[in-house]
């Protein structure tokens, strides 16, 4: 088994890395990846391609409108997405400027080790530290796919079974 590990902020209390000088939010509760910053400071940090526009996004914190952005070669530890798609939303209101996914790490064994400091992510042997991330709109609604695997979540199952036929 591989792993690696990042340290994670003394200063929070919530598991926060730092990524690219800037503090990261690991949300386990997270579907979607976020960048919380305006438009023009995230295009000049990444290179970054327009890939949906006006779509929305709903969690604990309410309803978000936004834009999905590619993000060439953005890194996380030792993991390396070569396509990277996140959520952009129009006016920033998260304290972090990044929030990562849970997702991010589908198919890995991830830990937030308070004790010693470190947010832990093991992988198979032959799992690749290379990975795609990209976000695909179903019936209105934002999905997450890793490695070409869709996620999708039971809830839209239990509304409505018909919204994928």
């Amino acid at each position: 088994m591989k792993e690696f590990s990042i340290p994670l902020k003394k200063d929070y209390q919530r598991p926060v890395i730092e990524l690219y000088n800037l503090p990261t939010l690991i949300d386990t509760g997270s579907v979607i990846p976020v960048f919380s910053m305006y438009q023009p400071i995230f295009e000049k940090y990444f290179e970054t391609k327009l890939i949906l526009e006006n779509e929305s996004i709903e969690g604990f914190g309410g309803k978000e409108r936004g834009s999905v952005y590619s993000i060439k070669n953005f890194q996380v530890g030792e993991l390396i997405f070569n396509d990277f798609e996140v959520f952009v939303p129009r006016e920033p209101r998260l304290k972090f400027p990044f929030l990562l996914s849970a997702t991010l790490f589908y198919g890995m064994n991830y830990e937030i080790d308070n004790i010693n400091g470190n947010f832990i992510v093991r992988m198979k042997d032959e799992q690749k530290f290379e990975r795609e991330f990209k976000i695909k709109e179903l019936h209105g609604k934002l999905y997450p796919q890793i490695d070409g695997v869709l996620i999708q979540d039971v809830d839209s199952f239990l509304i409505d079974p018909m919204i994928f036929f």
